[in-house]
């Protein structure tokens, strides 16, 4: 993906710091099947800290996402994902010395989904 500059140099500075966390959430498609059985994942940027930069990002506050991820796909990924949603990643370090966390969930029923 290309990144493209913004339309304006936005100077304000950092409303919220977000440090942890940031990783990709690979959830099953296949609703009520057990993780073993699941055909087919849809890839989200997940983490703690990282559903926060985005969260605050999307509320209008200038958020900064303060974390590593790998030099491989899935930190380009975040690192895309991050930046697509308006949030600083000035402070995202990207490694080649580890991978980008991945995890892989599972959806249980609406009512039972945590």
């Amino acid at each position: 993906m290309s990144h493209t500059a913004p339309l304006f140099e936005d100077t304000r500075p950092l409303d919220v710091i977000c440090m942890g966390r940031v990783a990709v959430d690979l959830y099953a498609e296949q609703v009520y099947s057990h993780l073993k059985d699941a055909q087919s994942f849809r890839k989200y940027l997940g983490g703690c800290a990282g559903n926060t930069a985005v969260g605050t990002a999307r509320l209008g506050l200038k958020s900064a996402m303060f974390s590593c991820v790998g030099t491989d796909e899935m930190g380009l990924f975040l690192r895309d994902t991050l930046e697509n949603e308006g949030v600083d990643t000035t402070l995202l370090r990207s490694t080649p010395e580890h991978l980008t966390a991945l995890v892989v969930l599972g959806v249980n029923p609406p009512d039972r989904f945590p």
